[in-house]
C-alpha cells in the first residue's frame, strides 16, 4: 500500500513539473492593448508609404528637395496635400491658390513653394500657365521648356495633348522663356542635348515636326535619336523612318534594345522594318 502511495505522489510530482515547464507562456500572447499598437503602428507605416509615394510622384518631373546634409528632406503636409490634389485632379485648384494668395500664406517652406510653382508650370495648360505667370509663378529659367514636354496634358481622348504643348512652347518663347539646347557635364563626361530628344522620346511626331519648322533639327544630340525613341514612351516607325531619312541610323545598341524590349511581339512594325534595315 505505501509503495502505491508513493509511486502515487511520484506521479502527481512528474505531473507538476511537466504542467510548471510546459505551460503557456503569458508574454507569448498579444493583449488587446497590444493589437491596438500593432494595428496602429501598421496604419502609420501605411501614412508613411502614401506620403513617400507622392513624394516620389512628384520626383517623376523633378527631383525631391535635398537638405545640405544631402539626404532627402520630407515634403510637410501641407505641399503632400497639394501633390495628391494636382496628380489625382488636375492643376486647377493649385492655380486659384497661387492666384488668391492662399500658397504665398501658407506656411510651407519658400522652397516648397517654389518647387511646387515650378512642377505645376510643367502640367498646366496654357491659359493656367498664363493664370500662373500673372500670379507671380514664373519659370526661375529656361529650362521650362524642357520639362513641359511630358505626358501630362490630355485630350479628350486621353491621349497626350500634341497641340496644346505646341501652343505652350509658342507662349514661352513669347515671354523669353525658352531654351532649346541643353548639355550635361559630370567630370570628364558630357552630353549634349536639344528639344528634339525630349519630343522623340516621348514619341511626339507633332511636336517634333514643329520644332524642325522652327529650326530645331535633330543634330545637337549626343545619343542616337532612333534609341531614345525605342527607350521611350511610344516608340513610333514614323518618327524612325524620319530619322533615318535625315542620316541618323540604327547601331548595334538599336538591336540590342529590341531584343530585350521584346519588340517583336510588342511593336511588330517597328521591329520587322528595323530588321529590314539591318540585312541591307
Amino acid at each position: 500500500m505505501k509503495k502505491i502511495i508513493l509511486l502515487l505522489g511520484i506521479c502527481i510530482l512528474g505531473i507538476s513539473l511537466i504542467v510548471y515547464f510546459f505551460r503557456p507562456n503569458s508574454n507569448t500572447h498579444t493583449a488587446p492593448e497590444q493589437i491596438s499598437k500593432v494595428g496602429t503602428t501598421q496604419r502609420e507605416s501605411i501614412t508613411a508609404d502614401t506620403s513617400d509615394q507622392t513624394e516620389n510622384h512628384s520626383n517623376d518631373s523633378a527631383h525631391q528637395s535635398v537638405a545640405p546634409s544631402g539626404k532627402a528632406k520630407k515634403l510637410s503636409e501641407e505641399a503632400t496635400l497639394y501633390y495628391k490634389v494636382a496628380y489625382t485632379y488636375g492643376w486647377e485648384a493649385i492655380v486659384r491658390d497661387f492666384e488668391n494668395g492662399t500658397i504665398a500664406k501658407s506656411k510651407m517652406p519658400d522652397d516648397e513653394k517654389k518647387k511646387l510653382c515650378e512642377l505645376a508650370l510643367t502640367g498646366t495648360t496654357v491659359e493656367q500657365t498664363k493664370r500662373l505667370f500673372t500670379a507671380t509663378c514664373k519659370p526661375l529659367n529656361g529650362k521650362i521648356s524642357f520639362r513641359i514636354i511630358n505626358g501630362q496634358l490630355k485630350d479628350a481622348e486621353g491621349k497626350i495633348d500634341q497641340t496644346e504643348m505646341i501652343h505652350k512652347l509658342k507662349f514661352l518663347q513669347a515671354e523669353d522663356f525658352f531654351q532649346s539646347e541643353g548639355m550635361y557635364k559630370f567630370g570628364p563626361y558630357e552630353e549634349k542635348f536639344n528639344l528634339q530628344s525630349n519630343a522623340i522620346a516621348w514619341g511626339l511626331e507633332e511636336v517634333s515636326d514643329y520644332l524642325l519648322s522652327i529650326g530645331i533639327g535633330y543634330a545637337g544630340n549626343s545619343d542616337n535619336l532612333i534609341n531614345s525613341n525605342i527607350q521611350g514612351r511610344n516608340p513610333s516607325i514614323s518618327l524612325v523612318k524620319k530619322l533615318m531619312q535625315a542620316g541618323i541610323h540604327p547601331n548595334a545598341k538599336t538591336y540590342t534594345l529590341i531584343e530585350e524590349r521584346n519588340f517583336a511581339s510588342k511593336h511588330p512594325e517597328l521591329y520587322l522594318f528595323l530588321q529590314e534595315k539591318k540585312q541591307n
